[in-house]
């Protein structure tokens, strides 16, 4: 069993949110304040990662996802609201193929679902390093590429700080599955479906954002919004403007759920 947090309001909503590779739970501190107002909290620590000492260990992205059902069943929630953060946002993609009923809305946080050119050099230019220096070094190193400002100080240092926790192997286990995400990506759509979703990026994303628009595009029930003078980590930066997107679209579909039933 994955380790998990609950925090419980008293509300009937779920609101379950999933951390980005090489962070942790901790990576939603600042949402935490805000939501748990509002709604009952479930917090997961992915393989490897915070205090789920076990790692992926051969494990395929879909095992990562049943594991996460997995929590969901043992925690009795039957349908939540979904919080992703960075590729945290394609472990909740696997979830959704496995078992959409368990979905009522998605918040992908700095979605990364599509690498452009520049992006799979630098993954290939750390799929060579990642071997020969220390894993911690070369997350350092990605951390500076992703958020190279000083406003982005705060959440590079978060970063760098829950990557430095994982061992080594669960590390380049999860790179490895990282580098075959796109593949995942290849046969899987969940645009124009009945799922309402809200993409939300900083606008100093300079790795990711060019792809924000196209996800929204293609998507009738998506929207976008972005976060100015912030970079990729938005829930960190920008965590009170987030927050209130966040919980806005959120309690927008319960409002729909109640006035549907």
């Amino acid at each position: 069993m994955l380790h998990y947090r609950i925090i419980e309001s008293g509300n009937q909503d779920w609101v379950v949110f999933i951390h980005p590779l090489g962070g942790s739970s901790a990576t939603f501190h600042n949402q935490i304040r805000e939501f748990k107002n509002e709604f009952n909290l479930l917090l997961i620590d992915l393989h490897g990662h915070g205090k789920s000492i076990k790692g992926i260990d051969g494990l395929l992205f879909e095992d990562t996802g049943r594991d996460i059902l997995n929590v969901l069943d043992e925690v009795g929630i039957k349908s939540a609201h979904f919080v992703g953060m960075c590729l945290g946002n394609v472990i909740l993609d696997i979830v959704y193929k496995l078992d959409s009923s368990r979905f009522y809305s998605i918040v992908y946080g700095a979605a990364v679902k599509e690498i452009n050119p520049f992006n799979r050099t630098l993954l290939k230019i750390g799929h060579v390093m990642k071997n020969i220096m220390p894993h911690d070094v070369l997350y350092s190193l990605f951390a500076l590429l992703m958020m190279p400002r000083k406003n982005h100080k705060e959440a590079r240092m978060l970063f760098i700080r829950e990557a430095k926790k994982m061992k080594r192997n669960d590390f380049l286990d999860w790179y490895n599955l990282i580098m075959a995400s796109q593949d995942f990506y290849e046969n899987f759509e969940n645009s124009n479906d009945d799922l309402n979703k809200l993409y939300i990026f900083g606008s100093e994303d300079h790795l990711f954002i060019s792809k924000a628009q196209g996800y929204v595009d293609k998507d009738n029930n998506a929207r976008l919004h972005i976060i100015d003078d912030v970079g990729h980590m938005c829930n960190v930066e920008g965590s009170k403007e987030f927050n209130d997107q966040a919980i806005s679209f959120i309690k927008n579909q319960e409002e729909s759920t109640k006035i549907t039933h």
